[in-house]
């Protein structure tokens, strides 16, 4: 009897817990602010002349005497009309990326800007 009298008030006391004194926790919301999105700005293109030079079994003498009359070195590199067609498809693959990518760092742009103001 001595043991209950004893043990109800300690497990009434960790029933209560903090609720037994009021005030003493306070919670405090407020938004947070995001930091600003710092993004490189992205260098501008621009592309170095080139020649294309056909070479075909009817002017391949031309060509060769045309480059070594201009005193060029006289190397050429070759593809076939596939190879070509994969270049350019390659090449078309490049800029849908690189048009992807732009348009999800101008996306980003928008939504940290749009929090700023």
């Amino acid at each position: 009897m001595l043991k209950n009298i004893l043990i109800a008030p300690l497990v009434l006391s960790l029933l209560t817990a903090c609720s037994s004194i009021p005030n003493l926790l306070k919670v405090d919301t407020a938004p947070v602010e995001k930091p600003e999105l710092i993004v490189p700005s992205v260098d501008a293109y621009n592309a170095r002349s080139l020649e294309w030079i056909v070479v075909t079994p009817e002017n391949v003498d031309e060509v060769f005497k045309k480059l070594t009359d201009s005193k060029t070195d006289l190397v050429l590199y070759a593809i076939t009309d596939d190879g070509y067609e994969n270049l350019t498809l390659n090449m078309a693959d490049i800029i849908k990326l690189l048009k992807q990518q732009q348009a999800i760092i101008a996306a980003y742009k928008k939504y940290t800007d749009e929090d700023v103001q």
